[in-house]
């Protein structure tokens, strides 16, 4: 015996396989915006971190040096 909502079960579930696939792509894409921008985080972190350090060298010359003057 032959299902009379077949051909309609058939359709609606076409359209849920080609909604999945469109947001399977749109999800595609935002990972790999979410990794670009992670890789420009890490970039600015890592100069981030090397300021902070260079200003902590300053500083202890500066200190060790006595050559620091107080605020002004």
């Amino acid at each position: 015996m032959n299902n009379p909502y077949e051909e309609e079960q058939e359709l609606i579930i076409g359209r849920i396989l080609g909604t999945v696939g469109k947001l399977n792509e749109s999800i595609e894409l935002l990972n790999d915006a979410v990794a670009k921008s992670n890789d420009q985080m890490q970039e600015t972190t890592e100069v981030s971190e090397l300021w902070h350090a260079y200003l902590r060298n300053v500083q202890w010359n500066l200190t060790t040096h006595k050559t620091l003057h107080p605020p002004v």
